[in-house]
This record gives structure tokens, sequence and C-alpha cells, in this order.
């Protein structure tokens, strides 16, 4: 089954590290090789990590040593459409870890499990059979609510290095700098977050709330210049990504379920604001099963349970 992480379980103290920033000058020939790794042509077929069922992945590609962004307003769907995401990655053997700070790691597993079976709810035995599924791709960081700069840095070191970690989730970045006058934390934090993932190999995904419109609305998607918090954010990371789910056409469909004008309305909009190694920049429609939780193209898209007969013939 999935993984967990504890405070009382793990001595995080050991994977603390100095968090200064350290000038390291060294000869040029020191990367001759990782020159020539990247600029050997991809085999055919190549394809770095990214989301498999939908038109994202062949926007947004998952690379190591990043940080990807995503921003949204509150209560908008960030953690659903990133679950999903981490589910597909660990579809594909990425190694995940996912720190929620808002909820307990089972709330957290039962969406993805959601969205992985193509089910509203899970008897036991699916239950059993989506935890053995997650073998090996999945861990959560079993803690809630606040905590320190240090201590996040320190869990996500110690899942680089102990579990061969790949891809980490940090949700959200408001339990780790909580107050928006910290500007230096939040610097700080920042930074040290690219350096963790460049030195680790992670590709870190870091959650982040959208200050709410002047006039109360939140009628239009948020851009990256409504995010909270310090610029370093956005100018640091490298893919930014705004999640916006439209919650007056839920509103309107759960007094007329079929109503055809607001059903045609896509649920979500995905917008890709910047990339550092893409050329990529543009917003995506997305459908939401009301069964599954599943995010999906089209609104005609049938979910069914993804094929994991690899997975010990599962589903």
């Amino acid at each position: 089954m999935a993984g967990f992480l504890t405070a009382d379980d793990v001595d995080f103290k050991a994977y603390m590290r100095d968090t200064d920033c350290k000038v390291r000058v060294r000869p040029a020939r020191d990367f001759e090789f990782d020159l020539i790794e990247a600029n050997k042509p991809r085999p055919p077929g190549y394809r770095a990590p990214s989301m498999f069922s939908s038109q994202l992945g062949r926007k947004l590609e998952f690379r190591p040593g990043e940080v990807t962004l995503w921003a949204g307003y509150s209560k908008h769907r960030k953690s659903t459409f990133t679950g999903q995401v981490m589910a597909e990655l660990g579809h594909q053997g990425q190694r995940v870890l996912i720190s929620s700070f808002e909820m307990d790691p089972w709330v957290t597993l039962n969406r993805m499990a959601r969205q992985v079976t193509g089910l509203h709810s899970l008897s036991p035995d699916r239950v059993r059979q989506f935890m053995r599924w997650s073998d090996g791709k999945l861990w959560m960081f079993d803690h809630r609510g606040r905590i320190s700069p240090e201590f996040m840095l320190a869990v996500l070191n110690y899942f680089a290095e102990e579990h061969k970690g790949t891809q980490a989730v940090i949700d959200s970045f408001q339990f780790v700098c909580a107050s928006e006058e910290s500007i230096d934390e939040q610097k700080q934090f920042m930074t040290d977050l690219v350096r963790v993932s460049q030195e680790t190999g992670l590709h870190i995904h870091l959650l982040a709330h959208c200050r709410k419109p002047s006039d109360g609305s939140e009628r239009n998607p948020p851009t990256k210049h409504d995010i909270r918090g310090t610029a370093s954010l956005v100018d640091q990371a490298s893919n930014i990504v705004t999640i916006w789910f439209d919650r007056e056409r839920a509103a309107k469909l759960e007094r007329h379920p079929s109503d055809e004008e607001w059903l045609a309305k896509p649920a979500a909009k995905i917008t890709v604001e910047g990339q550092r190694n893409a050329p990529f920049e543009g917003r995506l429609d997305y459908w939401q099963c009301a069964t599954s939780g599943r995010f999906t193209d089209e609104r005609t898209t049938i979910v069914e349970a993804w094929d994991v007969e690899r997975d010990e013939g599962l589903f």
C-alpha cells in the first residue's frame, strides 16, 4: 500500500541541511558529461514524465530537478486536479510523495482511488486492489497543519535519498510560510526548494493560493500576477500553472442537472502561464466526471478504470 512518513518514525533532523546559498566556482570542463547528455537525441517515443490521459500531457512535462507552481483560488479543485496528475505519474513508474497539510491522507487517497478506478465508491476489495497498485508509487507525509521550511526541506531530502523519490507535492505553500508579510522567509524557502530539486533530481510541485479579486468575484481565471506571496514564487519556478473551477456552473447544475447550456461549458480551465524549458503557454478546457472526479478533455469522454493489468492483473 501507499507508504506513510511521520515525524515519529523518521529522524528528519539528519536530512536538514544548511539553507544558506553557497557559490560553487568550478571549471567549465566539469560539466562536459552533462552537456553531452543534454545534446543526445531523444529515443523514438521518449517523453519526460507527464499526464497520459489528457491534452496537458502533450503540453507540459515534469522533468527532474524542476519546480512546478500550481496556483488558484481557494476551493477551486487544485488538490483534486494535482492528485490526478500524481496518480498518472505513479502509474508510469514515478515515485510520488504527497504532503497535504489540510487533509488526512485517506481523504487524498480516496479521491485518487476514485480517479484511478472510475468509480464513485469502492468496495473493500477495490480498496485493497488500489492499495496494492499504489505499492512503490505513492507515499504520504502524515502531517496536518503548519510545518517549518527547514522540516519540509528535510522531508524532501529524506524521500529522495531513502525512497528514491522522483516527484513530490507540497500542498500548500501557505502551511510552510504562513505569513504573507514574511517576504524574506518566502524568498529563502523558494530558493532552497529550487536547490533541493536540482540536488536530488526531484520534480517538486508547489501549490499556492491566489488573491481573491477586489470585487469578490471568482468568475474569471486568475493569472500568475494574482498568486499570493513573494514574486520569487513565479520568478524561480520552472513552470507556472493556474487552476480555475467554474463554481457558478457547478451551482447551476446542482439545481438543474440536465441543463444542456451549462453542461456544454467546461468545468475547469487549466492555464500554463509559463514554462522555462518548453514553448507552450495557453489555456486548456476540462470537464469533470461527477462519478469518479476524473478530469477529461471532453464532456463525452468515457471514464473507465485504467489498464493496470501489469500490476498484478488488477481491475
